[in-house]
């Protein structure tokens, strides 16, 4: 966390706070705290800024939520693509926005990346790697990709010999880094089926995703689909049997 803490201050803070001409900012946080992205607004107010907590009811209510957005002027607020399209551009209003947990259909990432006032973020990361392991900002891509890592974390795009594959042929995607989990709590053959040894670091390990992703031409990750069969709905892993 603490990594994350100081990649996203460079990242993210600095920027929104350059944008807004303000160093201290309102930062909604409208995640259920189950959820390892509510550590992403907590790191906000880490950095001296203010957070407003959205009650259940009004995380449910996307009217009620666009209403406290535009009610407390909040200049940062990061949702799920599927949620966030439910705002109806109240979220241009802010100085920045994050969106995570799913992929982000293509006619969404456009209208944001074409946005004048407003810097929009997709913020990938899997539990296993600390809330948000990659970064992308939708105005330096045409088409919807996960970015490039975060500070002080790796991104290999591996075949099934972890290998790496060329630029421009889908690979798997494994995280390493200062982000990376231990492993799975009591779980140990779990833990060495997703964290396996990093061929490249000394001793490191480095963790499967099951994500399939491409390296573009500017070295950015674009996100593809699964390897296996499971899905997310709302920013929840589903294990289809």
């Amino acid at each position: 966390l603490a990594n994350l803490f100081a990649s996203h201050r460079r990242m993210l803070h600095e920027p929104a706070r350059r944008r807004a001409g303000r160093d201290r900012l309102r930062v909604g946080h409208a995640w259920s705290l189950a959820f390892d992205a509510s550590w992403q607004p907590q790191l906000w107010l880490l950095d001296g800024h203010e957070v407003s907590i959205v009650d259940a009811d009004t995380q449910h209510d996307a009217q009620a939520l666009a209403g406290q957005l535009r009610a407390e002027n909040w200049d940062f607020l990061e949702l799920t693509p599927s949620h966030l399209r439910q705002l109806d551009g109240a979220e241009e209003s802010m100085c920045a926005i994050g969106f995570g947990g799913e992929a982000v259909p293509d006619a969404q990432w456009q209208r944001y990346r074409e946005l004048t006032g407003t810097d929009a973020y997709n913020l990938y990361g899997p539990t296993e790697a600390t809330v948000d392991a990659l970064v992308a900002r939708a105005a330096d891509a045409e088409h919807p990709v996960v970015g490039r890592p975060v500070d002080g974390a790796r991104a290999y795009v591996l075949d099934a010999a972890l290998m790496p594959v060329p630029d421009g042929v889908d690979g798997e995607l494994y995280l390493a880094g200062a982000g990376l989990a231990r492993g799975y709590l009591g779980r140990q053959g779990l833990t060495a089926g997703r964290f396996v040894a990093d061929p490249r670091g000394s001793g490191s390990r480095m963790y499967r995703t099951g994500d399939l992703v491409v390296i573009s031409a500017d070295r950015t990750l674009r996100f593809l689909g699964r390897a296996d069969d499971q899905v997310k709905v709302r920013g929840y892993r589903i294990e289809l049997r």
